[in-house]
């Protein structure tokens, strides 16, 4: 080894390791990671007397090179044998700190203990000793600890709330809160900090798996601080998603304590965006629109807003002028901000999404093209194979994917789905079968795979393997839908099987009432058993939802078969100004000799 270079790396070690000896009484702050991940800037005490040796130098010098080559346990081992071996808090401290840095929590408590016990004065040690004991789940002995670390605090909600953080983990969470509980007794019974308080027991409790008295807790804080939009969104996720309850019940308390927080303060953008998302779960689709559109008035540029706008307007007929609207908006709102926040690439797919429904292929590329790197370059490479497919570029869409590295599992099976896509497009279904049934044999059990593996046999017309794949579907995921929609769709379609069809699509329907695709599936298993009038309305409750070709093609035959023809004939050249290639719409006219 070379003799100049180990001066050199100890000349510069030197005056990082003596720091932590200062003379003269001045203190170097170390940064101690504490149990809930935060790094709180600590200082020692007064620096021990302590000879700095050659040979004590040299160990906390190759303590550090070897804390720097990734290698914290011997880092650890040598700076609390030398703390052990000095006596020296500050060494103690350093222990503990790259301990936590290592997440090594024994070790951690280790050097806490000896730090305490060397600087006992120490209010950091006693706080570290004190939360790493709560994080081993020695609650009885952190109990006292804890308690005085809460009574000499300047803040003791933010130190309450950083003790369940420590918490978090605990292997016995029950425990844990009724620590948090007895903690929480003299500090409630300050006005000031009361509500933040109450908060932090309710997220305590809600960790514990106790809903009940994490709502309680939660109403507690609403009731001394009703305008603190933080609190009302933590009362309100808390009764949203409640458990051992009713979902519907929590849910619908969690939408009333929005609508009377904004009463108060409608000026609130993140409690109505948050209004806003629950009444999507909950199935208000228009007043959800209603609350997105009314935190635009209120700022204009609002990125969360305008793409769940943008999302939302997708389901509208072509062209889809509102949803490239606001997904515009949305960019030129992303490229406005100085640091953006916010991932254009989701508005990308998004826009290159309508550009294909509307046949603009070239401009659905252009889009694409745009995503050259992070998580969304995959998708943006697979789409953009599907829509060269459609421009009738087959050969240079499956180069295309040929050439698009898959990292895993899931991005291979989503290449052998798109190149089976491609394929359909170009009508090759026997080879878009063949694709998927050599996916299927790396992984025989995957649903997708199964059901776009079912699709080509259909179009095969090889309806008995379609059922088998789909069977097995509903086998391994007995609650989804599509399995028992296609079959049931399949069968009605085909006059086959009727009573054992609406069986299936029921099944479906139950498990998604407000699938417009089901719906449709619904109403043509009625048309089929000869019931126009249900047909009409579960045809027209569809096309509604998604005015799609397939269904307005449905809707059309419907109308037709009761004797409107002239309504039936709209509905379609609706269809054909949407979808001029739509398949389905090409045999009914043809079946029916409609002319339009």
């Amino acid at each position: 080894m070379n003799g100049n270079w180990l001066a050199a790396v100890a000349a510069a070690s030197r005056g990082a390791i003596s720091a932590l000896f200062i003379v003269g009484g001045a203190s170097t702050a170390l940064a101690l990671p504490n149990p809930g991940g935060e790094r709180a800037a600590v200082a020692g005490g007064q620096p021990p007397d302590i000879e700095l040796t050659s040979s004590l130098l040299y160990q906390l010098m190759a303590a550090e090179i070897a804390l720097q080559r990734g290698d914290p346990g011997s880092a650890f081992a040598t700076y609390l044998s030398v703390a052990r071996q000095t006596r020296a808090a500050r060494i103690a401290r350093r222990a503990t700190e790259i301990a936590l840095g290592a997440r090594a929590g024994p070790q951690a408590l280790d050097a806490a203990t000896l730090w305490s016990e060397l600087d006992p004065t120490s209010r950091e040690a006693r706080q570290a000793y004190a939360m790493l004991l709560a994080g081993a789940g020695r609650f009885t002995e952190a109990e006292p600890a804890l308690a005085a670390m809460l009574r000499e605090s300047a803040q003791p909600a933010a130190e309450f709330a950083q003790i369940q953080r420590a918490l978090a983990r605990a292997e016995d969470r029950a425990a844990a809160y009724a620590l948090m509980a007895r903690l929480a007794e003299p500090l409630l019974a300050q006005p000031a900090i009361a509500a933040d308080v109450h908060l932090t027991l309710a997220g305590a409790a809600h960790q514990a798996g106790l809903p009940d008295r994490a709502v309680a807790s939660a109403r507690a804080a609403l009731a001394l601080r009703p305008d603190d939009p933080r609190i009302v969104l933590t009362a309100a996720q808390l009764l949203a998603r409640p458990q051992g309850k009713d979902d519907a019940v929590g849910r619908r308390q969690a939408l009333e304590l929005f609508a009377e927080a904004l009463r108060r303060q409608p000026g609130s953008v993140e409690v109505r965006l948050a209004y806003a998302r629950l009444l999507l779960t909950d199935g208000q689709r228009p007043a959800a629109v209603t609350q997105f559109e009314q935190v635009l008035g209120q700022d204009s540029t609002n990125l969360d807003a305008l793409f769940a706008l943008g999302v939302l307007a997708l389901d509208a007929r072509p062209p889809r002028d509102r949803a490239r609207g606001y997904f515009q908006r949305y960019l030129a709102a992303v490229e406005a901000q100085p640091v953006p926040t916010h991932d254009p690439a989701p508005a990308y797919l998004n826009l290159a999404r309508i550009a294909e429904d509307e046949r603009r292929y070239d401009e659905a590329l252009q889009w694409l093209a745009r995503i050259d790197d992070g998580e969304q370059l995959f998708t943006a490479r697979t789409r953009q194979a599907v829509v060269l497919a459609k421009m009738k570029r087959v050969d240079e869409a499956r180069k295309l994917l040929a050439e698009t590295t898959a990292t895993n599992d899931e991005q291979q099976r989503l290449l052998a789905m798109a190149d089976a896509q491609v394929l359909r497009e170009a009508r090759r279904f026997d080879d878009a079968f063949r694709v998927l049934s050599a996916a299927l044999e790396r992984a025989p059990d995957d649903t997708a795979l199964l059901y776009d593996a079912a699709m080509a046999a259909e179009k095969l017309d090889r309806i008995d393997e379609m059922e088998r794949l789909l069977r097995r579907m509903m086998q391994l995921k007995p609650d989804d839908p599509h399995a028992y929609n296609a079959l049931g769709y399949t069968l009605a379609d085909r006059n086959q099987r009727l009573p054992e069809a609406y069986e299936l699509i029921a099944k479906a329907l139950a498990l998604a009432p407000d699938d417009a695709h089901i719906i449709d599936s619904m109403g043509w298993v009625y048309f089929r058993m000869g019931n126009l009038a249900k047909a009409r309305e579960l045809l027209e409750r569809a096309y509604a939802l998604r005015p799609e070709g397939e269904i307005g093609a449905h809707l059309g035959e419907v109308l037709w078969a009761l004797g409107e023809h002239d309504a039936a004939r709209r509905i379609w050249r609706q269809v054909r100004a949407d979808e001029p290639d739509n398949e389905t719409l090409s045999s009914t006219l043809a079946r029916l000799q409609v002319r339009l």
